[in-house]
Formats: structure tokens, C-alpha cells, sequence
């Protein structure tokens, strides 16, 4: 048997990588996952829904046991889940006999790619191929996100210190997070929402409930507003 070639290749081992991975395994094909990350999970256990679950968890811990905390403090617990993940997402692949490289993605043909990393470079081939490599943050040319000031959805989670205040562009569901977990360890935080309301695919009820429990937390909201420029 041909070693580098696959009947399915999928690129990333996010949430749909892995389930893609996983649905071909059981349907008897033979399968390699690649992630240019060092360890499985993608965006979502690196990056995303993972820590920022773990600081929200964190934070309502920390309030009703009174305990005051800091963003760094919360991050070390983020660190500690974000590894039981990686852990528990690495065993299945071994489970299941799901082959795993770490390395970066070149296609060379319909069927053929090129894995690179620092100490791989090898062609491989495949009958298909999912790409299911995520999703990452829209970053404005206009703004200077190298200042140490200025974080994006993923650096965020790199933060050296604890803020005094924050304002937070962008009310999603990942703003909305972050709105909650900063106002939850007492930063002054300003939620800039380019609509006219929260979370639009929300049941209005839900939708003010969540308007009124934040703004009862301090978070404030300002509506159909948007930016010009970013000065740190």
C-alpha cells in the first residue's frame, strides 16, 4: 500500500474536520487529518468557543465565590482546559487510527498536496480532500493591531495585563462574550454594536434579556454605531 496516499485528506481538525474525519473512518476510508497547529483542535479549542467558555465559566465561579480574580489568572484556568481537550481530541485520532501531521498545505493538483513544516516537507495524494481549516479575524488595514493596546479575537487571549477598561467593536456572540467576561472581573467596558440590537437571530425576549442583564452588569451598549479610526 501506498503510504503518502489517502482516500480522504482533510484539512483541519476543528469541529468539522474532525467530524468529516471521523464519518469517512467509519465508512471503512482510509484517512489523514493536517493542521498547521502544533496540536488538534483548530479554532474552536485554541482560539474560540473552548477559552472562551472556560474564562466565562471562570468568571461566574469567581463571582459568586467572591473571589477576585484577574484576566491572567482566568487565562492560566483557559490553558488547563484548552489541554484536557487536546488530550481527550488526540485519543480519538489514535482510537481510531486516524493518521494526524502538523504541517502547512500546498496544492499541487486536484489530487495531490505538499505538507511543510519545519521538519516535514513531503507530497502526498488523495482520492478527496475537506477543507475545513476555520475561520479567523477580519483585520482592518487601517488599524495598527501590532500596538499592545489593540487585540483582535484571537490575540486577546494573549493579553499581558489586566485592563482597566475595554471597548469592545463588534457585538456578536463573541463580543457579547468577552463584554461579559471583562465586565465580570470589574473592567469598564464600552460594547459598540453596528446594529440596533443584540444578536438579531435571537427571539427578541431572549434578545432583551440579554440587553438588560448586561447593562444591569455595568456593560454599556451603544447601538447603530461604527468606527472611523482607532487611536491607542
Amino acid at each position: 500500500m501506498d503510504q503518502t496516499h489517502y482516500d480522504l485528506i482533510v484539512v483541519g481538525s476543528g469541529p468539522g474536520g474532525e467530524g468529516a474525519a471521523m464519518k469517512a473512518m467509519k465508512h471503512g476510508r482510509r484517512v489523514l487529518i493536517v493542521d498547521d497547529n502544533s496540536e488538534v483542535g483548530g479554532n474552536c479549542t485554541h482560539r474560540g468557543t473552548i477559552p472562551s467558555k472556560a474564562l466565562r465559566h471562570a468568571v461566574q465561579h469567581a463571582q459568586q465565590t467572591e473571589c477576585q480574580q484577574t484576566y491572567q489568572v482566568l487565562l492560566q484556568t483557559a490553558e488547563h482546559v484548552i489541554a484536557r481537550q487536546v488530550k481527550m481530541r488526540t485519543g480519538f485520532y489514535k482510537r481510531n487510527q486516524i493518521d494526524v501531521i502538523h504541517a502547512r498545505v500546498i496544492f499541487q493538483d486536484q489530487n495531490r498536496v505538499l505538507l511543510c513544516s519545519d521538519s516535514h516537507e513531503r507530497a502526498y495524494s488523495a482520492d478527496a480532500f475537506v477543507i475545513a481549516s476555520g475561520s479567523r479575524p477580519h483585520l482592518p488595514s487601517y488599524i495598527n493591531f501590532s500596538h499592545p493596546r489593540i487585540v483582535n479575537s484571537d490575540s486577546v487571549l494573549n493579553l499581558q495585563d489586566h485592563p482597566r477598561s475595554i471597548t469592545i467593536y463588534g457585538a456578536g456572540v463573541i463580543g457579547c462574550e468577552y463584554a461579559s467576561i471583562f465586565r465580570g472581573l470589574g473592567v469598564k467596558v464600552n460594547l459598540i454594536n453596528t446594529r440596533d440590537k443584540l444578536l438579531a437571530f435571537l427571539d427578541d425576549e431572549i434578545i432583551d434579556a440579554l440587553s438588560y442583564h448586561m447593562r444591569e452588569q455595568g456593560v454599556v451598549i451603544r447601538h447603530n454605531e461604527s468606527c472611523d479610526r482607532v487611536e491607542a
